[in-house]
């Protein structure tokens, strides 16, 4: 048994990719909350940030959804993980027209989209190569 790495159960190693996830989605609910004169003051693009954001969720949604989906191609899983999260941008951005101070750009979704793409982009080229990835 030394030297053995010991490895998760699929059942273990699902739940904690989808509890990931779904923590995820909800800090980004969270973070669209607060009124646009509280938010704290940046000194880079927005946009990079909303890329950054929606890319995690979109390799955090390959990561979940690729045990899930097991005669699924890579692609199939990465432009689904794509549309999910481009949905999500889009009702985020919806949601927080209706948050003080707070607007709707669609410059924030083309931002999101951009982020979530190259994200799941390298996760079907890394998922190729490691397996650990998947």
């Amino acid at each position: 048994m030394k030297g053995r790495m010991q490895v998760c159960s699929q059942p273990v190693q699902l739940g904690w990719r989808l509890a990931c996830l779904a923590g995820y989605a909800v800090c980004i609910f969270t973070l669209s909350s607060i009124p646009g004169q509280a938010l704290p003051s940046v000194h880079i693009s927005d946009k990079l940030i909303h890329a950054g954001i929606f890319g995690l969720l979109g390799l955090l949604l390959c990561r979940a959804l690729s045990p899930q989906l097991p005669t699924w191609r890579p692609s199939r899983i990465a432009l689904l993980s794509l549309l999910l999260t481009i949905g999500y941008g889009a009702t985020d951005e919806l949601y927080q027209l209706f948050v003080p101070a707070r607007s709707a750009e669609l410059a924030d979704l083309i931002a999101d989209g951009i982020g979530a793409a190259l994200a799941v982009w390298g996760w079907q080229q890394g998922a190729a190569r490691w397996t650990w990835l998947r």
